[in-house]
């Protein structure tokens, strides 16, 4: 019994090793390549090699975006990061949004490169809001307005020799400029120019029945030494410009005018220095000092606003423009007075250096460059000696305004004529008389008396 035993035993046993190292080998081979797969993801994910994860972009995320897209992926906890943590909303985003490329400039860049521009840009546009154009800096006037590249602006050079008379032009009838003092006017620096709100009841009539409603006037100079005026006289600067604006009284307001023809009637004169102060303007110029400050203002007694305008009105250019600053509105009637307004210097002076403009500076040389005149044709109020009235506007004769006569100078011409003609006359006729005389003496035969004697 004992020896089949042991021969049993032996072959039993290597049967068995090999079968129970098998079933291990079987039940624990699956188990490896399944762990090396999720070994590999692990992995994968945590060193960014899925397709999504090797563009570029994401080298330029912050750090903390990655450990955020590697807390959503975990489960149960993403769900609760997306409602803590609002940044991690973007993260889904992205992943369904394959091109990351262009996630950068438009989520990071753009705000970045946008906010300083912003930023520059509010003083900018408040300073453009305020100011809307700036003299001799800022945009271009064109680009604030549309109809200040128009071809019908102004100013415009004026030449006498080349203007059209026309006889039928009358002097401006001005009515009510004459205010009390007790009446108070407001005096503002906008910021341009200084200007004085005239009240209503000051009107004008420029012939054929139509009227305007004063609205404002205000001024145009240069620098100390630089002359300043808008309008030039054969190129020539004087050393400011008053403009008195009107309303055409068909329109109620201003706005409703701008771009009609003949809505806007402006009265312009040139100011020139002289001896004397002149004390319409002292009325204005004294007040200078209390609106330095650009958008100052104050208030000044009622005075004859007419005293500001030459005395002679009868003389005047006129043509059709524009307004001198934006909008630049055209269908503008401007009257330009041949007579110059006198200044003393010192109030030349004060006019330049008494007022303040936008930025702090110096509100100084506030007029516009003059402008073509594109075929139009400015048309004069007084004749030449040679000029008649059926010139035609291309007469090879041209306007003199310095030799011009008027009504009185044409009558004491005629009265001198006459007086010559009649003093001609009387010394021919005196000659004439002296000359018969002395041919009636040489007629005349003497005989010499005979003497008798008589006898006593």
């Amino acid at each position: 019994m004992a020896p089949p035993c042991p021969g049993r035993l032996p072959l039993l046993s290597p049967a068995r090793a090999p079968i129970c190292l098998l079933l291990l080998l079987l039940l624990l081979a699956p188990s490896h390549p399944y762990s090396v797969v999720g070994r590999e993801r692990d992995s994968s994910e945590e060193e960014g090699d899925p397709p999504g994860a090797e563009d570029g972009p994401q080298e330029e995320k912050p750090p903390g975006e990655e450990q955020l897209s590697r807390e959503r992926e975990t489960p149960g906890q993403g769900d609760p990061s997306r409602e803590e943590d609002p940044p991690r909303e973007e993260v889904p985003h992205r992943e369904e949004d394959p091109p990351r490329e262009e996630d950068p400039p438009i989520v990071q860049a753009s705000p970045v490169s946008e906010d300083p521009d912003s930023h520059r840009n509010v003083p900018e546009k408040k300073d453009d809001d305020h100011q809307h154009w700036r003299y001799g800096g800022g945009p271009l006037w064109p680009r604030v307005s549309r109809a200040c590249g128009g071809h019908l602006q102004s100013p415009v050079d004026i030449r006498p020799d080349s203007t059209y008379f026309r006889p039928d032009l009358v002097a401006p009838q001005l009515h009510g400029f004459f205010l009390p003092p007790d009446q108070p006017l407001k005096l503002k620096n906008n910021g341009h120019t200084v200007q004085l709100t005239l009240p209503p009841g000051l009107w004008m009539t420029m012939g054929l029945g139509t009227e305007y409603r004063a609205l404002q006037l205000h001024l145009h100079w240069g620098a100390p030494g630089v002359p300043g005026s808008e309008h030039t006289v054969n190129g020539h600067h004087f050393p400011a410009e008053i403009h008195v604006v009107h309303l055409n009284t068909r329109f109620d307001t201003d706005h409703e005018a701008l771009g009609q023809p003949g809505g806007l009637a402006v009265l312009a004169a040139f100011l020139q220095e002289g001896p004397e102060e002149n004390d319409a303007y002292e009325q204005l110029l004294s007040h200078l000092g209390e609106i330095g400050e650009e958008g100052s203002e104050t208030w000044v007694q009622g005075f004859d606003v007419a005293a500001l305008l030459p005395h002679n009105l009868q003389r005047y250019f006129r043509y059709k423009g524009s307004l001198t600053t934006p909008p630049c509105s055209q269908g503008v009637i401007w009257t330009v007075f041949n007579q110059t307004v006198l200044l003393s210097a010192g109030q030349l002076r004060t006019l330049s250096l008494s007022l303040w403009g936008p930025e702090g500076s110096r509100l100084q040389r506030n007029f516009r460059a003059t402008q073509p005149l594109n075929g139009r044709m400015i048309e004069a109020s007084f004749p030449p000696p040679t000029a008649t009235a059926h010139n035609p506007p291309d007469s090879p004769e041209p306007v003199h305004s310095s030799s011009c006569l008027n009504v009185g100078d044409i009558l004491a011409l005629l009265f001198g004529l006459l007086f010559a003609v009649t003093s001609v006359a009387f010394l021919v006729y005196m000659r004439r008389q002296k000359r018969l005389s002395r041919v009636a003496k040489e007629n005349v035969i003497y005989h010499p008396t005979e003497v008798t004697e008589t006898a006593t």
